[in-house]
C-alpha cells in the first residue's frame, strides 16, 4: 500500500512540475513584441554593464559569488538597469549571464 501511495505522490508532483513548465512557456509566448523588446534591451544593458564591471573587477570575476557581487553593484550604482519586468531580478540577471557565457551555472 505504501508503495502505491508513493507512486501517486510522485505522479502528482511530476504533473505539477509539468503544469509549472507549461505555464512558464505560455507566459513567454504571451509576451507582446514590445515586452520582448523591453526584455532584450534590459538584457543587453545588463550584459554591457557586466563587461564594464568585469574589466574593472577581474579578481571578483573568478569568485564563486561573482553574480552576487555584480548584482550588488547594480543595486548600488546602476539601479536604473534593474528597471525591467521580473519578480526575481537577481535570477533574471544570473540567467542572462549564464546564457551569454559570462558565468558558469
Amino acid at each position: 500500500m505504501g508503495e502505491r501511495v508513493s507512486e501517486m505522490v510522485l505522479s502528482e508532483r511530476m504533473h505539477a512540475l509539468g503544469d509549472q513548465a507549461r505555464s512558464s512557456r505560455q507566459w513567454r509566448a504571451d509576451q507582446s513584441p514590445k515586452e520582448k523588446q523591453d526584455d532584450d534591451a534590459a538584457k543587453a544593458a545588463i550584459i554591457h554593464e557586466w563587461e564594464n564591471w568585469a574589466a574593472l573587477n577581474p579578481d571578483d570575476v573568478t569568485s564563486p559569488d561573482v553574480c552576487t557581487y555584480f548584482f550588488s553593484h547594480l543595486q548600488r550604482k546602476k539601479v536604473e538597469l534593474l528597471n525591467f519586468r521580473s519578480e526575481h531580478k537577481w535570477q533574471s540577471v544570473h540567467d542572462w549571464l549564464v546564457q551569454e557565457d559570462r558565468v558558469k551555472d
